[in-house]
């Protein structure tokens, strides 16, 4: 590592890399921003004033002399099957740590297996500083400390996004063939994609949500150790209204996003908490910064959750960002 901790946000040119960027200026970092495409990291480079460098990850000796001189790589460049492993390899050769983004449940796996291995190296690996995976993996090491430690947990999330990027929709793309997962007893069990929708309560309402095998089931594992684990993603409501920002200015407050956790202890009691916040996308962009700043100050070494790392109310440090233990009678009644 340099002496200067900088560090490479890969992947700055794409959807959710360039608001990453953007939100970094904003707090007065200087991240290098890299790419595989010249052009467009250039371009975005000029705009923000930053540095920037082409890089593609099939080129070992390249990536290796790029990372000589940061001391952490933010990966945004999904699908992240194709890119989390020969960053995080690398990041490992040059004793750098590695972030990234995803929510992918094999590369979660890849990436944890590499703990051992990031603790000999000194640095820290940890995916999904996102707000998939923050909201749901702080809210399910809040609510399993809260039951005593789950035994059956299950979280879920619901994306409110001003304009949702390509990336999203490729991943889901490239790990379909994977199918789907739950965790039963502690291990990873296969499960009908598709099958067992069920209805939950939001802060603004019902809502029907599905099982989908995401990065979410390690990571919850990892913060909790819970037996049983079922993580879920919001039904699109194809009769649903598009949400319009508020005109007087609200902004990104005029999206809600949401994040559920629900933890069944020992003896068999329930304990349940929800996330509130605003577009999902510049949820992950604030995030994804303090989760950089936490790393970079802190003595991390080896592979984490972003709960396990750095806490139940990491989440809580981002703006426009609540935890509710309770909800009203109007919404459980469906009255949005």
């Amino acid at each position: 590592m340099s002496g200067a901790q900088s560090w490479m946000l890969y992947g700055a040119a794409g959807h959710t890399g360039a608001l990453i960027a953007q939100h970094a200026r904003q707090r007065s970092h200087q991240p290098l921003l890299a790419g595989r495409s010249a052009p467009a990291v250039a371009a975005l480079a000029g705009r923000l004033d930053l540095p920037y460098r082409a890089l593609a990850l099939d080129d070992p000796a390249a990536l290796s002399a790029a990372l000589a001189d940061v001391d952490l790589v933010l990966n945004a460049a999904g699908p992240f099957l194709h890119t989390a492993t020969p960053l995080a390899e690398a990041c490992l050769g040059a004793g750098v740590h590695y972030l990234d983004i995803g929510n992918e449940l094999q590369v979660f796996r890849t990436l944890y297996d590499l703990h051992q291995r990031a603790q000999r190296a000194g640095v820290a690996i940890i995916p999904g500083a996102g707000f998939g995976v923050v909201a749901t993996n702080c809210l399910a090491l809040y609510v399993s400390d809260a039951a005593g430690g789950a035994q059956h947990l299950e979280v879920a999330t619901r994306a409110a996004t001003a304009q949702p990027g390509p990336g999203g929709a490729a991943s889901m793309r490239e790990n379909l063939p994977y199918g789907g997962w739950i965790r039963q007893a502690g291990h990873l069990r296969p499960h009908p994609l598709g099958s067992g929708a069920t209805t939950i309560t939001f802060p603004d309402g019902p809502c029907r949500i599905r099982p989908v095998p995401t990065g979410d089931l390690e990571a919850a594992f990892q913060a909790t150790g819970a037996a049983d684990i079922i993580a879920y993603s919001a039904e699109l409501d194809p009769a649903a209204k598009p949400r319009t920002p508020d005109p007087q200015g609200a902004g990104p407050q005029a999206y809600r996003s949401y994040g559920w956790a629900q933890a069944t202890g020992p003896d068999g009691a329930t304990t349940q908490a929800w996330l509130q916040t605003g577009e999902a996308y510049a949820f992950t962009a604030a995030a994804s910064i303090r989760a950089v700043e936490e790393t970079l100050t802190r003595s991390l070494r080896g592979a984490f959750s972003p709960a396990t790392a750095f806490g139940a109310d990491f989440a809580l440090t981002i703006p426009d960002t609540t935890r509710i233990d309770t909800i009203t009678a109007e919404a459980a009644a469906g009255r949005r």
